[in-house]
Parts: C-alpha cells; sequence; structure tokens
C-alpha cells in the first residue's frame, strides 16, 4: 500500500485539567453567582436617587409583617427600616377632620392634588386639595401629593409636572410627589392602546422634572402595570409606592411604600380609605 502523500500526525491525547484548577474554577464560580445575587439584591435595595427621607425600595419579608386590629406593623429593624402608617385621599372621601386622624395614629397623607381628565385631556385641581393639605399641616401630618396622569407622551408628562409644580408651590409639602398613571377601562378613554414602553418613559420624564424642581418623585404601580406595563428597571432608581392587597406583597425591584388596603377606616374620616405603610431609614 502506498504511503498517503501528507502522513497523518499521531492524535494527542487530550491534556485532564489539574484537580487544583478545576476547583478553583469552581470555587470562583460558586463566588461569581454569590456575588450576582448579592448585587441584584443591593440594587433592588439601594439603587435610588438621594433623598432627604433616606427612601429606598426594600424587599418585603412576609415574616416582619404583623396584622390584626389596628393597622398593619412591619418589623424591619433587621433591614435597617421603620414602618410609619399613613393614607391617601382625593376629594372622594370629602371634608376630613384631621385632628382626629392624627390622633388615630396616621403620620402622613398623600394628597390628590390634580388629574388629567380621561377623555377631556384637561389637567384639573382636586377640589379639595388645598385644603386637604393646608389642613393635614396644621394638625401636625407629613404631607405629600400625587396627581392622577392620563400622559399620552413625555410632552403631556412634563405639562403634568409642571401644573402640579404651580399648584404646590409655597404648601407645606415635605413628602413624595408622585405620578398614578394606571389603566382606565373606560372604552372612551384617550390613553387607550398605550403601550409599555410609553408610559415608562412618561413616568421618567415627570419624575426627571419633579426631582429637579427639589421635591421627591415616586411612582405609583400595582401588580398588573408592573408586569404588563412598566420597565421596573428603569424605575427602580424612584422610590416606588406598590398597590397590593395581600399580606405578601412582591415587586421584583422591592418598593417603598406598600398602599395594602382601598377599604381602610380611620377616625376623622366618612367611609373608606387607602391605608399604607412607608419603609424609612431605623433610627441608628
Amino acid at each position: 500500500m502506498s504511503q498517503p502523500l501528507y502522513p497523518r500526525r499521531p492524535r494527542r491525547r487530550a491534556k485532564k485539567m489539574p484537580r487544583r484548577i478545576a476547583l478553583l474554577i469552581l470555587v470562583m464560580l460558586v463566588i461569581i453567582a454569590g456575588i450576582t445575587g448579592a448585587v441584584l439584591i443591593y440594587r433592588a435595595q439601594h439603587s435610588i436617587i438621594k433623598n432627604s427621607l433616606g427612601l429606598r425600595n426594600i424587599v418585603f419579608d412576609q415574616a416582619l409583617l404583623k396584622t390584626g386590629s389596628g393597622y398593619h406593623s412591619y418589623e424591619g429593624e433587621s433591614q435597617g427600616v421603620t414602618a410609619s402608617v399613613g393614607i391617601d385621599v382625593s376629594t372622594y372621601q370629602g371634608p376630613v377632620d384631621w385632628w382626629a386622624v392624627k390622633h388615630a395614629g396616621i403620620d402622613y397623607v398623600i394628597v390628590r392634588a390634580a388629574y388629567r381628565g380621561y377623555e377631556t385631556g384637561r389637567i384639573v385641581p382636586d377640589d379639595l386639595y388645598a385644603q386637604n393639605i393646608s389642613g393635614a399641616a396644621a394638625a401636625g401630618l407629613h404631607v405629600g401629593v400625587y396627581l392622577y396622569s392620563q400622559a399620552l407622551d413625555e410632552q403631556e408628562a412634563i405639562e403634568e409636572a409642571d401644573y402640579l409644580l404651580e399648584l404646590i408651590e409655597g404648601l407645606p409639602i415635605d413628602y413624595p410627589v408622585v405620578y398614578d398613571q394606571e389603566e382606565f377601562t373606560a372604552a372612551q378613554a384617550r390613553t387607550e392602546g398605550l403601550t409599555g414602553e410609553q408610559a415608562t418613559k412618561n413616568a421618567v420624564a415627570f419624575c426627571e422634572r419633579i426631582y429637579d424642581a427639589g421635591y421627591i418623585p415616586m411612582i405609583y404601580t400595582n401588580n398588573d402595570w408592573a408586569v404588563n406595563m412598566y420597565d421596573m428597571e428603569r424605575l427602580d432608581r424612584y422610590p416606588i409606592w406598590f398597590a397590593d392587597y395581600t399580606d405578601a406583597p412582591h415587586l421584583s425591584c422591592g418598593f417603598a411604600m406598600w398602599q395594602y388596603t382601598d377599604a381602610g377606616s380611620v377616625t376623622g374620616i366618612q367611609g373608606p380609605v387607602d391605608i399604607n405603610l412607608l419603609f424609612l431609614p431605623a433610627p441608628s
């Protein structure tokens, strides 16, 4: 048999990786996985704008929740937070006895200051916003505000922010200024067909304007919008106000305030009212 023109070289045996190197690589992979997990947790709790209240979005631990008679409480010292009880109101609650609310153990209120009409697109003030803000502050409550948005794009969201800033100028606002955009189920709603990408851009535009004006911006959301609309990774640098009426609220990016019921009862208010827990830094 004739020899091949290019004789084959003998096949080399693959060298086995030394056990020490294999073990070292395995340890490094475990460390990297641990660091990645720690970074995700850190990001959920610390990737947030600097704010005077020290708010951050925490990962909720159901084991720390206390329910029963009265308001919910959250024993969050292990997470470095303490839970403060508050409410949010609009003209729908009617006139409020704010001194009675304060004596009932409420620390703060988030007042609806304005809203954009879902049909007309006009931005108008809440009928009782000034009365609620001044009355609550006089009774010793901390006060924040929110605007119900029906913005179609960033320019309209900025318009809403500017309107709200003008409305609250000179008023005793020391708690967050909140962007609240939700699904409106009416067929004639102007936001019908709004995409999640655009909704996210709207929220960012509003919050940037509020932040530049020296207030603490916050974004209100619920499970539906957090999953199906908002890009929460783009929004988690702002404090999140999360509505979930269960005892096990979960949001991957965490949240700084939790609306745990829309059927609360508070002395000084006729009818049901939303009750919230705000997670503030625990006293050192």
